[in-house]
């Protein structure tokens, strides 16, 4: 949308909004009054002594604005709203002391924080909340690692919904980083449920403060410094309403939204000693999409810890035919948090860089507002463990070495694309109508060749490779060993490895080299290539995804009808 398109929405929808912390105008009853009120407020002293703090829950008359002025003990670097560059979001939080007053030393210190008031009321957040999920350029909940897609030229923004980390997600984070050595048993679906019991049971209705972030892309002003951090050109720059002012800067005060963006079109505003100027709205991407837009059906397809999965109808952006898809909703929690929205978006981000027959598509996200949806494409056959588990008697050896190629071949492709999946079974395999197989599940992948964990993360024992289990590295490598696994499964009919056996059990024997065997009804050439090319303790005797693909194109293809 044009600039001028976007002035003339932000006129029509709140423009002429005169809101109820606007200062009465002056009439002749005024003094009288005042001295009402002053003639109260001496009987009252005579009553009380005077204190020099209100009683909780009094109201204290609003002092006079000074923008030179600010609460002495306030933690400048932790309490206000930061416009930062675009890194980890903060956690900001503070403590209230209510003291003196100094001075704030310059005008840089100031360009680089909120308003002075530590949090937007939630009235005042309510109206930011009506007001700005009426512009097209708000995008709800995406993250900073989405921005670098959707902001190019300078003056380019949006809006967008930060969610801070609560208090048990701070606490979860420090302890897994102590327990990285810490590993589990379960299947990230089982743990999930895990938590979210420990954390109803243990009252933490907790969740993580909301605010509205405009994101502009900055020419910065200087040539960075030796030794000091690279910073991308995208600046982060909270929006604050208090007593009824928006703010991004504590030293300019608009009464609407529209004039707050008319002053940011002609003039420019600093941000870490960067000027930002809001020139460009930018809308929702092809990959973005309102709720209104996703029609969803009564049939559920399944359901996990934080959500379900549902299938639903949408017209795609860029071909303009409508298409169902399975509707990933985040929605059995009150309120997300922000590990949940991360993870959503980190596995709508992976799955937007693939496109391969034998990899789940993604369709796009609609994040503007909760609950928060992932679209994929729909695999009328489900997953492949459930397939597997439930037509072992009509499943063929052919269906089943079908099932390993096509899988292999995704798997493959990921690989290639610099990507290490780190989550392989077949419950993240899906199979469409034609039982085509679908490389899914992206939430715990990274874009990288080597990965080493640095805090504990729920992966299931019974799938790690040997390097995995000792020095917490993610390689290609450990993906083949896992697919190993994948293989195995599919010849058993969906069940999982080591099934009965704890997490020190099965790490007792992967150090042994003891590793899983196929059954005699898989094929002698692919018996062959697990045992002596994929499981293996030596990631440098270990075959790749290539050489796997390869060898199970190489086999003949079981005769029509055998089972076993």
């Amino acid at each position: 949308m044009a600039r001028k398109e976007f002035d003339h929405k932000v006129n029509k929808e709140m423009g002429t909004q005169e809101e109820e912390y606007s200062a009465p105008g002056t009439d002749k009853n005024d003094n009288r009054k005042e001295e009402k009120t002053s003639d109260n407020k001496k009987k009252k002293d005579e009553k009380e002594p005077r204190t020099a703090f209100a009683k909780k829950g009094d109201k204290m008359k609003p002092m006079s604005p000074n923008p030179l002025v600010t609460p002495k003990g306030t933690p400048r670097d932790s309490n206000r709203p930061k416009c930062e560059a675009t890194k980890n979001e903060p956690s900001v939080k503070g403590k209230k002391n209510n003291s003196d007053h100094e001075p704030v030393k310059d005008r840089s210190q100031l360009s680089s924080f909120g308003s002075a008031n530590p949090k937007t009321t939630a009235k005042d957040f309510q109206w930011l909340e009506e007001s700005i999920n009426k512009l097209p350029c708000f995008h709800g909940f995406i993250g900073r690692e989405d921005l670098n897609s959707l902001l190019k030229n300078v003056g380019d923004f949006l809006i967008r919904t930060s969610v801070q980390a609560n208090k048990q997600e701070v606490e979860k984070r420090k302890k897994n980083q102590q327990d990285v050595k810490v590993l589990v048993n379960l299947s990230r679906e089982k743990c999930a449920k895990k938590e979210a019991k420990e954390a109803k049971m243990a009252g933490v209705g907790d969740v993580g403060r909301r605010e509205f972030v405009i994101s502009v892309y900055c020419r910065d002003k200087e040539n960075p410094k030796p030794g000091k951090p690279v910073y991308t050109p995208i600046r982060n720059l909270v929006i604050k309403r208090d007593n009824g002012q928006i703010h991004v800067e504590p030293l300019k005060n608009f009464k609407t939204m529209t004039d707050f963006f008319a002053y940011y079109l002609k003039n420019t505003g600093v941000c870490k000693e960067t000027d930002f100027q809001l020139l460009n709205p930018i809308n929702l991407s092809t990959w973005e999409f309102v709720h209104e837009d996703i029609d969803l059906q009564p049939k559920k397809l399944g359901e996990g810890a934080f959500g379900e999965v549902r299938v639903g109808k949408m017209k795609v952006k860029t071909t303009k035919k409508t298409v169902e898809v399975a509707v990933k909703m985040l929605r059995n929690s009150d309120v997300v948090t922000r590990e949940q929205v991360s993870e959503l978006l980190h596995e709508a981000r992976v799955m937007r860089m693939m496109d391969h027959k034998n990899v789940l598509r993604s369709y796009g996200i609609a994040v503007v507002k909760e609950p928060l949806y992932l679209m994929t494409e729909l695999c009328a056959c489900g997953a492949l463990r459930e397939y597997l588990r439930e037509n072992q008697d009509t499943v063929t050896l052919a269906d089943k070495l079908a099932f390993v190629l096509g899988a292999a071949r995704g798997v493959e492709y990921l690989h290639s694309q610099k990507t290490i999946h780190r989550d392989l079974a077949v419950r993240n395999i899906f199979l469409t109508e034609d039982k085509t197989p679908k490389v899914s599940d992206f939430g715990l992948a990274k874009v990288t060749d080597r990965y080493e964990m640095k805090e504990q993360c729920k992966i299931p024992v019974r799938y790690l490779a040997p390097e995995t289990l000792e020095n917490f590295i993610f390689t290609p490598k450990t993906d083949v060993f896992s697919f190993g696994c994948v293989i195995w499964e599919i010849y058993e009919n969906g069940h999982q490895p080591h099934d009965g056996k704890n997490a020190q059990t099965i790490r007792g024997l992967t150090k042994k080299n003891q590793f899983l065997k196929l059954t005699s009804s898989a094929p002698a050439e692919l018996r062959k290539l697990v045992s002596e090319k994929v499981f293996t303790a030596d990631p440098e005797n270990r075959c790749s995804m290539t050489t796997v693909v390869q060898s199970v194109e190489k086999i003949e293809k079981p005769p029509a009808g055998a089972m076993k």
